[in-house]
């Protein structure tokens, strides 16, 4: 596998992340009883699921724009991008929660939610952005290293 390949496949990684998470909530929903120290250690999980509303449309067409600008890429140029992607998630998130709290009922309270909001959110988003990138990028080592992904020639990185 080349590593323009690998980085194509990883943008589908908060998708996969998204339905293991759902799974464990769906199951642990199901039993009767969860003790309070895990309701805290599964908060993030929750977050996650449901956090899908907002970050499903701005991470589809982030991850579709970075899958068309990788064509021809270098290894060094794509673990760039993804270093830079949370960030820019974060950005287009922002944007999104702003939109969402345009129908305010003055300018101040606008003022006040959408700063609060964008913030928020802003937030969630670099945090489950880099934790995504974060196990990419160790998995792509651990592929490399076992030689699953090919090493880069020169004449490729150009």
């Amino acid at each position: 596998m080349k590593p323009r390949t690998y980085f194509g496949i990883a943008l589908m990684f908060p998708y996969v992340l998204w339905c293991i998470c759902t799974a464990i909530f769906l199951l642990l929903s199901s039993l009767q009883e969860v003790s309070e120290p895990w309701n805290f250690v599964l908060m993030p999980l929750v977050f996650y699921v449901f956090g899908i509303i907002l970050w499903f449309i701005p991470y589809t067409v982030l991850a579709i724009g970075l899958w068309i600008w990788s064509r021809n890429k270098s290894a060094k140029s794509l673990s760039k991008s993804a270093i830079l992607a949370p960030i820019l998630l974060a950005i287009l998130i922002s944007l999104e929660a702003i939109l969402v709290t345009l129908p305010s009922g003055s300018v101040s309270e606008f003022m006040a939610d959408a700063t609060s909001q964008s913030a928020l959110v802003g937030v969630f988003s670099l945090i489950f952005g880099y934790l995504c990138v974060g196990i990419a990028a160790g998995v792509y080592k651990i592929l490399r290293a076992r030689n699953f992904i090919a090493e880069e020639s020169p004449a490729q990185a150009l």
